[in-house]
């Protein structure tokens, strides 16, 4: 269960609460708010959205700030066996149809004829729903790297003082979080880089702290401008998450990855480094095989201190089932609360407990 609420949220004299990954979807078992955007598809009576994985009982819809519940029965139905939920005619969910997700190209918050936007437009769209399930994983289960990764994780275990560095594109800086400055919605929850750390700190008793370097629109080129940074800081794990500003073939894109791996094991050789393969961008804009490709060559990286955080093949398998605009802070190239937490789950797994 994600502890809800960012230190900054907390207010009337409560204790700070410190935001954690939470359980991962492929645990199964129990689902801890995971997003809806209803949509009205053409022809179509009722907006629908579907669930990931079908409920065996205690169904729950909260607003996107996880304290307004809606009622079954008045806001939204759900036919026994089925993971399709759809909104009632007096539904209070706020929903889109079908052409207002494709709006015109050239039109407002247009990207090529998908609806988009930044900030907390489509924070506000999607609801949270929680819910027991007997459903089982299909996808492949992200692996531990303890193997690759024992720097960070002996001094986990000792209980000594951890520093991470997180280096990436507008996906690690943190944009359309709900704690994102340029989103500032409740529940106020951080990206991932932060959630890492939160997690590791009550996982493992350790104080774990975290420098996030991460600049919207870069590509990892320019990372070497901060290896230096990187020095200084003097980490114990640094992570890169490049991938979704990239366009060239998965060699070149490779190479670049190779150049700064290399750069950062020279100038912080006792660092463990854990490369991110990226979130799918909306498959209307990006092609996923190039996310796929970029993963592949980056899995070949692996070795001592070197780990893939496969972020790519998990997003994949969730797009069997959820749309794009469930899972995404601008229906574009971000992803939303619950991306960040899966972003942080699958770093979390190669690390272990």
């Amino acid at each position: 269960m994600i502890a809800v609420g960012a230190a900054a949220a907390a207010g009337d004299g409560a204790p700070l609460k410190i935001v954690t990954a939470g359980q991962p979807i492929w645990a199964a078992g129990s689902v801890s708010n995971e997003p809806l955007l209803f949509v009205q598809e053409e022809g179509q009576p009722a907006a629908t959205a579907r669930l990931f994985y079908t409920p065996s009982g205690g169904l729950k819809i909260t607003s996107p700030d996880l304290v307004t519940p809606f009622v079954e029965g008045k806001d939204y139905v759900r036919k026994a066996g089925s993971d399709v939920v759809e909104l009632t005619a007096a539904s209070a969910i706020p929903f889109k149809t079908h052409a207002q997700m494709f709006p015109p190209k050239g039109s407002p918050n247009s990207w090529n004829g998908i609806l988009f936007a930044d900030g907390h437009v489509f924070h506000d769209l999607q609801v949270q729903a929680s819910y027991t399930t007997a459903g089982k994983w299909a996808g492949a289960v992200p692996p531990e790297a303890t193997d690759k990764l024992k720097t960070v994780l002996g001094k986990l275990k000792a209980k000594q003082p951890v520093k991470i560095v997180t280096m990436g594109d507008s996906i690690t800086e943190g944009y359309n979080a709900s704690g994102f400055a340029m989103t500032n919605v409740p529940p106020h929850q951080p990206a991932y880089p932060q959630l890492v750390a939160n997690t590791l700190q009550e996982r493992f008793g350790s104080k774990v702290s975290v420098v996030n370097l991460g600049k919207g629109g870069t590509k990892a080129p320019w990372g070497m401008s901060q290896v230096e940074k990187v020095k200084a800081e003097k980490p114990d794990l640094v992570i890169l998450a490049f991938g979704m500003n990239h366009k060239e073939p998965a060699d070149k894109f490779g190479a670049a990855m190779r150049a700064l791996v290399d750069a950062l094991k020279a100038g912080s050789p006792d660092a463990d480094i854990v490369l991110v393969a990226s979130m799918c961008g909306n498959p209307g804009l990006f092609p996923s095989e190039r996310f796929e490709a970029y993963r592949d060559v980056q899995r070949k990286m692996e070795g001592p201190g070197v780990a893939l955080a496969d972020v790519t093949s998990v997003w994949l398998e969730l797009m069997k089932k959820k749309r794009f605009a469930d899972l995404s802070g601008n229906n574009a190239n971000h992803p939303n609360d619950f991306g960040y937490r899966l972003y942080a789950q699958v770093i979390l797994q190669l690390i272990g407990k």
